[in-house]
Parts: C-alpha cells; sequence; structure tokens
C-alpha cells in the first residue's frame, strides 16, 4: 500500500472538497461518485499494472479504475494525470466490463497466422470461434486487430472450449496493455453516452 504526502493528502482533499461539488447542480462529482484508493482491488492489479494510485469513478452500474499520478513542477505544485480507466462491471459481481457484437475486430494466431473471429473481449478474456487447427488446450501469442487496424500483442490462456466456441483468459504488457484498455473504455463510452452526458459538459 502506498503512503500519500502531507501535500499530496491537501491536494486531493482540496480537489474533493463537498464545496467544490456544491458548486453547481450540474456537477458531475454531485451525480458521479468519486474516491481516490491507494490499494487496488487484487482482481486488477494485474490489469492496471504498475498504478499505485486510482481514482474510482462510480457511475450507473460502472466502477471505472483510472490510473493516477502525481507530477510535481518545479514550484512545488502538485498536478494529476490520469491514464485510461479500467471499466468495471458490477452487475452480477466485479468483472471486466465485456463488449459483445464485435465489428472488424479479429484475432490473428501468431503460430498458424490464421485469423479468428472474436465474439466477446473485455480486458481480461476473449471468446473466439475456434478454427480446427487452432490448439485449444496451450497459450498461445496472438495479435488483437482493432478496427482502426492497430495491433495489439497479447496473450491467451484457453479456459474452455464448447461448441466450437474458445474462452480464453488474456494479458497484455505495456502498450498493448494500454490500447486495448483505450478501446474497450472508447467503445463503453460510446455505448453508453448517456452516462457521460454530465461528465463531458
Amino acid at each position: 500500500m502506498s503512503t500519500l504526502s502531507d501535500e499530496e493528502l491537501a491536494y486531493f482533499s482540496d480537489v474533493f472538497s463537498p464545496e467544490r461539488s456544491a458548486d453547481s447542480a450540474d456537477n458531475a462529482l454531485s451525480r458521479h461518485s468519486l474516491s481516490v484508493a491507494t490499494e487496488i482491488p487484487q482482481m486488477l492489479s494485474h490489469i492496471l499494472g504498475n498504478a499505485k494510485l486510482t481514482l474510482l469513478a462510480e457511475i450507473s452500474y460502472y466502477r471505472l479504475w483510472f490510473p493516477l499520478q502525481l507530477t510535481q513542477d518545479e514550484f512545488g505544485q502538485f498536478t494529476p494525470e490520469l491514464g485510461t480507466p479500467e471499466v468495471i462491471d458490477m452487475r452480477g459481481g466485479e468483472r471486466s466490463w465485456r463488449m459483445d457484437n464485435l465489428k472488424d475486430v479479429r484475432v490473428i494466431d501468431n503460430e498458424t497466422s490464421k485469423f479468428v473471429e472474436v465474439l466477446s473481449l473485455s480486458s481480461s478474456g476473449i471468446t473466439i470461434k475456434v478454427p480446427q487447427e487452432l490448439d485449444t488446450k496451450s497459450p498461445r501469442l496472438t495479435q488483437l486487430i482493432l478496427p482502426n487496424g492497430t495491433h495489439v500483442e497479447m496473450e491467451f490462456e484457453p479456459v474452455r472450449t464448447e461448441n466450437g466456441v474458445m474462452a480464453a483468459k488474456i494479458s497484455a504488457e505495456g502498450e498493448s496493455r494500454q490500447m486495448l484498455r483505450q478501446f474497450l473504455f472508447s467503445q463503453h463510452k460510446a455505448k453508453y453516452s448517456h452516462l457521460y452526458e454530465d461528465i463531458n459538459r
């Protein structure tokens, strides 16, 4: 667990003070819950990587965990830098938000160079249609190809295969993890734009 300095605590105390959230009836803070966490839930630690601080925003059934960094300028002022959030769906328990009905998203298997259709995708898992030549038991290195042509390198570990559909755990590192999270967050915002209306004002 990280410990905040007195200056960092004072900064957050000011940012999230009740006076600020009461400034306007349309203020996003008055409609959504925001908090800062110095301890990241275990289920998120491998997804969020090396984040030491997170900003938690609760919007409807979703929790958005933003990786948060504080940088200090030459005058000693702290500036928060928010990363792309991990979207957690709270319905039926905590899990990474899963996107279904994907268009123009494919996986290419590094070993066979075959394209595979993606049926659903989250930061931690994927379901795909399984070609006959694909090994359904061993972990594999693959590339997820997003609609804009971006290739996201990831490893997936098969969990189960049934009726030609494989469910697998996935992991992506560094820039690939960031690109995957950015894609999923942008899709979540597009699908549930009404939930973000107050925040985007």
